[in-house]
């Protein structure tokens, strides 16, 4: 396969991205098209009324002697940044996905770092697989090795993108094995 060839896919599939980007909806946009637009969790009476609920029922076991793992400061807290986020009718808090900046430590950054743990993983056995010298280091790890490979797979967007570019992250047809079906 040419290089030429392998840059069409990676040149389609950027263009794809990009093309889902612009034309994506804001989160202003979509609370407009909704039913019952979110609000402000201090503003939600139904919120108002569960915050109370949960505060009096974990004092009260407390007070009672029942064993709980109640620290009301935390508790409190918890509910202050609660406040914050953006309730429905219902009462409780809803995760805003729509890309929001100044909600981005609901959805965006964990999203963002679980991809980020997830490549590194993959990366890490594929530089394993790479430096193996056969099914032995397959079955017995070998530890060095393999801590030497995590650690280097936590940089692994800096290690693909050279590759990707490439193309050397591709791997030759004959190379890939087929499973009996």
């Amino acid at each position: 396969m040419s290089n030429k060839q392998s840059r069409v896919p990676f040149g389609a599939a950027l263009l794809g991205i990009l093309t889902l980007l612009l034309l994506f909806e804001t989160g202003a946009f979509a609370q407009t098209q909704v039913k019952d637009p979110l609000k402000l969790c201090k503003d939600v009476p139904a919120y108002q009324e569960l915050k109370t609920q949960r505060l009096e029922a974990a004092q009260k076991a407390q007070a009672d002697g029942k064993p709980v793992t109640f620290n009301e400061a935390g508790t409190k807290q918890k509910f202050e940044r609660y406040d914050t986020a953006y309730c429905g009718q219902d009462g409780y808090p809803h995760l805003i996905t729509s890309g929001q900046l100044d909600r981005a430590g609901d959805f965006l950054i964990p999203s963002v770092l679980f991809l980020w743990i997830a490549g590194a993983l993959g990366w890490a056995g594929r530089l394993y697989l790479a430096e193996s010298k056969g099914p032995e280091d397959e079955i017995i790890i070998d530890l060095p090795k393999a801590i030497k490979c995590l650690l280097l797979g936590l940089i692994w967007p800096v290690q693909a993108i050279p590759e990707l570019i490439s193309g050397k992250i591709r791997v030759p047809e004959d190379r890939v094995t087929i499973s009996p079906r």
